[in-house]
């Protein structure tokens, strides 16, 4: 075999190549963090806001999986106030499992919900909540089991 047919074989082979490594790609599924990425992004001094509020708090939220509940404790001074939010759970490896619930409006400072609709791995539990018209942020990460 000359070495004409031996340069012909080995570019035929890399735009073979390349053309599979194209239409692997293409049926790759990507994600965003969120359908509407960039309008937060925009909006993400607010939230700046929120965590600066939230982070000069005496005392923090804090929470806790327990079972089939996610319990959260609410600081101290705010235990006979009205509390209302929502919760974000998002998910990383799954964006259709991502999941918001509304916080009940409570005035016990401890909440507890239900984790049943939500399937068990790791999430990111992003937390709004407002007590009196301020705005407060928490984030972390839990599993569910």
């Amino acid at each position: 075999m000359s070495w004409g047919y031996k340069i012909a074989i080995l570019y035929g082979g890399f735009v073979i190549l390349i053309v599979s490594m194209v239409s692997l790609t293409m049926r790759e599924k990507i994600d965003l963090v969120a359908p509407d990425y960039y309008d937060q992004e925009l909006k993400y001094q607010g939230k700046i806001d929120k965590l600066n509020l939230t982070n000069s708090l005496k005392e923090q939220l804090t929470w806790e999986v327990k079972q089939d509940s996610l319990i959260l404790d609410f600081p101290e001074q705010f235990k006979e106030l009205k509390i209302s939010g929502s919760i974000y759970f998002f998910r990383p490896s799954d964006s259709a499992m991502d999941k918001t619930i509304p916080l009940p409006a409570d005035t016990k400072g401890i909440q507890r919900i239900s984790t049943r609709q939500l399937k068990s791995g790791l999430y990111k539990m992003q937390v709004s909540w407002s007590i009196n018209k301020a705005e407060y942020f928490n984030e972390g990460i839990i599993q569910i089991k």
